[in-house]
């Protein structure tokens, strides 16, 4: 008997608890309570999908710059490759020409200032090897 006046006490301070809260009956405020519980869960979820969507779109937007810092690392080794080769066949031909500078040179009687090799006058005399009357 003592457990069913318990029982009848407890029930009536529930009612009167969801009476309280602004609920018709104990089912009333249940589905409210369910009903919050799964706008709270639903909110959660949206806010960690716009947290893994927010990640995404930085690490795609990290992926581009860094592609982006490839691409241009290539085309500043590419330049620098052509100008050193510019500069190399730059070095070749002013070598070739001061090569045949120099073979002219050899082969020429006179000098660079238009004396002679030999006498180095601008004349030669006739006691110069390279005398040609």
């Amino acid at each position: 008997v003592q457990f069913e006046d318990i029982r009848d006490v407890a029930l009536s301070a529930l009612q009167a608890l969801t009476k309280a809260l602004g609920h018709a009956d104990v089912e009333a405020a249940m589905s409210a309570i369910m009903r919050e519980e799964a706008e709270k869960a639903e909110a959660e979820q949206r806010r960690i999908e716009e947290a893994l969507n927010e990640e995404k779109q930085a690490d795609e937007e990290r992926q581009k710059r860094e592609e982006e810092e490839r691409k241009q690392f290539r085309e500043a080794m590419e330049a620098q490759r052509l100008l050193d080769k510019m500069a190399l066949e730059e070095e070749e031909a002013k070598k070739e020409k001061e090569m045949l500078k120099k073979e002219a040179a050899k082969l020429s009687t006179k000098g660079i200032g238009g004396k002679c090799q030999g006498c180095g006058l601008k004349k030669c005399k006739k006691t110069c090897l390279f005398y040609s009357g």
